[in-house]
């Protein structure tokens, strides 16, 4: 019987010392790498974030510009199919699609200026019924704590307006940035309405020749993402605001119009917006018809959401914007802490973006057939 050979030993051939390396298990090794790769990708963000923040004006008014670009370029194409010009279609819709936007943008403006005032004196006027409530309700606090807690609740709140209302925002505060960033606004979405895709296949020949499938695979999956996205947005967005108007009317409500285009702006911010919409017209509510009424409008907002979020949000998105609600929850609130309403804006449509970019890269490189490299890039580079 053969005696079992000893283990290798890790020593060097002249018997020197063990390699330390190999004392750190494989785990920790693995542990270690993907620490060092996370940390670099947190790095590399912030930047990012930094550089953007730093040219503020340009990165709203291009992402704006995108965004209404994604709105009407459905209509561009749809010309384009039954024979008309690109250039056209293009400048017809940007014309036409402008005026509408600029019509609706004022009529907003119009009717929250015209509101403001009555809107700021219905919510005082909620804020003491809830506090004589807290006083002489159940609760019996004191008149002292309701004060005490009232005080810091606005103080918090004032606080923290700015940092909301700002972010990106801030450099867009003076009349000059405003007018400037419109007018760049108007531009980009006028080169991008008549662009034939030009922009596009410049920016797919910036990656190296093996990786321009996986890049223009990846643009067209985030585009379609945004277009899907931007008209399911709007359009849910008018229904729930709609929707709202009879019940409002039935229940006899001050501002009914003010309020829907309250409800109106607050959907265009998925989750938090109508939370904070809702919440306004309850309180409204609350003070122009008592609590019945509150719990009335609450409930059927409730029920409006929800009816238009599970039933024709599904029909409108498909499978482009697949999102769990928690995700959407995180989503809108770090992009409030890091750009304000800007951030909360465009949250969701950007992670929706990320998610099927990957999706689309992973899928097309799993799908193509292995080619040499040098037959990949010509073949790229004729269709750039």
């Amino acid at each position: 019987m053969t005696a079992p050979e000893p283990p290798a030993s890790s020593a060097g051939p002249t018997g020197g010392a063990r390699d330390p390396r190999l004392e750190v298990t494989y785990g920790v090794r693995v542990a270690a790498w993907w620490s060092v790769c996370f940390v670099a990708i947190v790095v590399g963000v912030a930047v990012l974030i930094r550089l953007l923040n730093s040219i503020s004006l340009v990165t709203i008014t291009v992402a704006v510009a995108v965004m209404i670009t994604a709105l009407l370029e459905p209509a561009v194409r749809a010309l384009t199919r039954i024979g008309v010009p690109r250039a056209l279609a293009g400048i017809g819709v940007f014309v036409v699609g402008i005026a509408v936007l600029g019509l609706s943008m004022w009529f907003v403006v119009s009717q929250v200026t015209d509101a403001a005032g009555d809107i700021q004196t219905q919510l005082d006027q909620a804020a003491d019924d809830i506090k004589n409530w807290l006083i002489t309700g159940p609760l019996e606090l004191s008149e002292h704590d309701v004060d005490e807690y009232t005080t810091s609740l606005g103080d918090t709140i004032s606080d923290n307006r700015s940092s909301l209302v700002s972010g990106f925002l801030r450099t867009a505060t003076s009349a000059i940035g405003v007018i400037s960033g419109s007018v760049f606004c108007l531009f980009a979405t006028l080169f991008l309405m008549l662009d034939d895709g030009s922009i596009w296949r410049w920016f797919v020949r910036i990656f190296p020749p093996h990786t321009r499938e996986h890049a223009h695979e990846g643009g067209v999956a985030a585009w379609r993402t945004l277009v899907v996205y931007m008209r399911s947005l709007v359009l849910l967005a008018a229904l729930n605001a709609l929707a709202m108007v009879p019940v409002m009317m039935i229940a006899d409500m001050p501002l009914v119009v003010p309020m829907a285009v309250l409800l109106f702006l607050g959907s265009l911010v998925p989750l938090i917006g109508v939370l904070v919409a809702g919440v306004i017209v309850c309180l409204i509510a609350f003070v122009a018809n008592g609590v019945t009424t509150a719990i009335v409008m609450a409930v059927a907002l409730i029920l409006i959401v929800q009816l238009f979020g599970n039933l024709l949000n599904p029909i409108i998105l498909g499978k482009f914007v697949n999102i769990h609600p928690l995700a959407i929850l995180v989503t809108v609130t770090a992009g409030t802490l890091l750009a304000g309403i800007f951030g909360a804006f465009v949250a969701v449509p950007l992670v929706a973006v990320i998610n099927n970019v990957v999706h689309a890269v992973r899928t097309h490189h799993a799908t193509i057939a292995p080619a040499p490299t040098g037959a990949t890039a010509g073949t790229l580079d004729e269709e750039a």
